[in-house]
């Protein structure tokens, strides 16, 4: 009956609202410059694909309101969260247990004490399209509900012809006393593409040209589908003397529906915008993961010297299927083929390979407090960890196993030097997931199995007043390496380390809000196993310098108008891992820098007593074009200008 007097009570008579999507705006918001994801706002140098050149979330460190999640799907949309929080550095000392790639925090939809319904339309880039609508109201005195739908078509332009998704999802948050907090939610999503665009992958022969992806020929009948889910319940509950117990459950699935997909593999023996040509038939495939983590905290002592103690136990049983793939080859092509003419495989291969993962992790973490002097922090976390993958080898059932359980130990420092700064450091050690093999590799889909990783960092955080702020830290992270070997088999090639340095700037006063950050790089790989093809030390994939500039100036004087500017820089970047036999004298191959700029206005009013807002953002203004390129090879170009406009309001 939840969700029927949640929809009555946001279309009777309520109090006015507070404005909860109008007014929205990612800039001003972030308490830094290293990433934050709010609706269809982006800001900041890092992602949860992307932070220090790894990926937190194949790295398997999201967070949910702070408690561990393992999501199978690459997928978080609009109703499951709203907002992702980037955690480096400093801002990573609050959680009990720090992973080295850093910490990607989903937070959710939590309703407040107010009834309230927001709309938000959007119209581009290119054709796309989106519409959400969410609403909250007080069911009881102590408990509240949200509601969300939300759908986009057209998305993605360098994935699909066609595309479509519908999200929905609900949240409660029950409060009984003061010391007691109750939050279950539900979200689902179910979409699909239609006409996939070939997704293009390079073998490192070659300085890869430049194209559009949305100019490339694609197979009408290829199309990938999916439905996910994820249900979950977070409780808090203060006890007496300093106790609190945090708790979270979490179970998350993904069903993708009988694929089609399209690639192409640029290489120096079919000319410069010469391609091989594959199809790849894959069956439906279902993964679902149950998440969660528990965690007493005790803390005592006074104000000026306080101690905190605290015990958690976490884990994940996941199972997932990949591959039983059935992939053929076409006739070579072009990148400026206008029409291509190939048969997709009638049927899939073998049957499907079935991952099994679980982990059980216990830690305790011990921290001091002194006002005025800083924190320390001691933790050790004993996890066990087990991979059983089930495969077909020549079409008969293989096993293969893997067992782990490290001893896992952090320790971390702030210390008050003055009243305006703070110096940090931190040495973490982790046991973190790679990316799947990709699409390319003859093992393609197959999860690699989880390894130790450690992580320094230091730095300081100057705050001379609470308009102005800036954290300098520098790092070094220590991961396996995973690539394509000499037989094109996905596998630990060596070690990485990932030496660099950051900062970010936040100043806001007198409607100019500016947060700008970069990050520098210097990665550099130590082979164990030999590939004669491929001796470059430094990996495909981060970028050395990277800049980022954010501006949003909404002045007094302006009433209700506001301007916003995005500047951006990577820097030239390394696409290839050649020798003398590969590429000219040993030279690794260097993309040229890439600088984007981007502007928008919004204008911001009521009708009647309902906040309102208007948006244009226009991205890359010069219209400047490159490519990335992943760490498995996959280019992907830069999108031209392109515009938005969305309109948002509140009830």
């Amino acid at each position: 009956m939840a969700p029927l007097a949640l929809v009555l009570a946001l279309l009777g008579h309520a109090p006015a609202a507070r404005a909860e999507r109008a007014q929205e705006n990612a800039v001003t918001a972030a308490e830094d410059a290293f990433g934050l994801a709010v609706g269809n706002q982006v800001i900041g140098l890092y992602s949860a694909a992307d932070a220090r050149g790894f990926s937190p979330q194949q790295a398997g460190n999201l967070r949910i309101e702070g408690l561990y999640f393992d999501n199978p799907s690459n997928y978080v949309g609009p109703c499951t969260a709203r907002a992702i929080v980037m955690r480096i550095g400093i801002t990573a000392q609050s959680y009990s247990f720090p992973s080295p790639t850093g910490i990607a925090d989903l937070r959710l939809h939590l309703p407040g004490e107010q009834s309230s319904l927001s709309a938000a339309l959007s119209r581009g880039p290119y054709r796309e399209s989106s519409a959400l609508l969410l609403g909250q109201a007080p069911l009881t005195p102590t408990l509240g509900g949200s509601l969300c739908a939300a759908y986009n078509g057209d998305f993605g332009p360098d994935q699909s012809r066609q595309s479509q998704n519908l999200g929905l999802g609900g949240t409660l948050r029950w409060r009984p006393s003061e010391h007691t907090e109750v939050v279950p939610f539900w979200s689902v999503m179910n979409g699909g593409q239609h006409e996939l665009v070939p997704a293009v992958y390079t073998d490192s022969t070659l300085l890869p040209p430049s194209f559009d992806v949305r100019e490339l020929a694609a197979q009408r009948y290829t199309s990938y589908g999916w439905r996910t889910g994820v249900l979950g319940l977070v409780v808090r509950q203060d006890l007496s003397s300093g106790w609190t117990l945090l708790g979270g459950l979490f179970r998350a699935t993904e069903q993708d529906r009988r694929s089609h997909l399209e690639e192409y593999l640029l290489s120096a023996s079919l000319g410069e915008r010469g391609v091989a040509h594959y199809l790849d038939l894959i069956p439906p495939l279902s993964s679902v993961s149950t998440s969660g983590e528990l965690r007493l905290e005790r803390r005592f002592g006074g104000d000026r010297h306080q101690r905190k103690f605290e015990l958690s136990v976490r884990g994940r049983s996941a199972d997932r299927a990949y591959g039983g793939d059935s992939l053929v080859r076409c006739d070579d092509t072009s990148l400026d083929a206008t029409a291509i003419d190939c048969a997709p495989p009638a049927d899939a291969g073998v049957g499907a390979n079935i991952d099994r993962t679980r982990q059980a992790d216990v830690g305790l973490v011990f921290e001091e407090r002194w006002q005025g002097v800083g924190t320390l922090g001691v933790g050790i976390l004993k996890s066990h960890y087990r991979r059983t993958l089930h495969t077909y080898q020549d079409g008969l059932p293989q096993r293969l196993s893997l067992d782990a359980a490290p001893w896992l130990g952090s320790l971390r420092f702030t210390a008050d030097a003055g009243r305006s700064v703070t110096l940090y450091g931190s040495f973490v050690q982790g046991l973190e997931d790679s990316a799947l093999a990709p699409t390319t590799a003859s093992n393609r889909g197959e999860p690699p199995p989880a390894t130790r990783t450690h992580q320094l960092d230091a730095g300081l955080r100057y705050a001379p007043a609470d308009h102005l702020s800036m954290v300098v830290g520098a790092f070094e992270i220590d991961k396996a390496y995973f690539n394509l070997d000499a037989l094109d088999r996905y596998a630990a090639l060596g070690r990485v380390r990932h030496r660099g340095a950051e900062a970010s700037l936040v100043y806001a006063a007198d409607g100019l809000t500016l947060l700008g950050g970069g990050v520098w790089l210097r990665p550099r790989l130590e082979r164990t196993v030999a590939d004669p093809s491929a001796e470059g030390t430094v990996p495909i994939g981060p970028v050395p310098l990277t800049l980022s500039l954010n501006l949003d100036y909404a002045p007094a004087r302006w009433r209700r108008l506001a301007a916003s500017l995005q500047l951006s820089r990577l820097s030239s970047r390394v696409v290839s891992l050649g020798n003398e036999t590969t590429t000219p004298a040993g030279i690794q191959f260097m993309l040229p820098p890439l600088t984007t700029l981007s502007a928008g206005v919004r204008y911001e009013s009521k009708l009647g007593t309902h906040p309102f807002s208007v948006r244009f953002d226009a991205m890359n203004l010069t219209d400047a074009r490159g490519l990335h390129v992943s760490a498995v090879g996959q280019v992907i170009p830069e999108f031209g200008r392109r515009f938005m406009v969305s309109f948002t309001v509140d009830r």
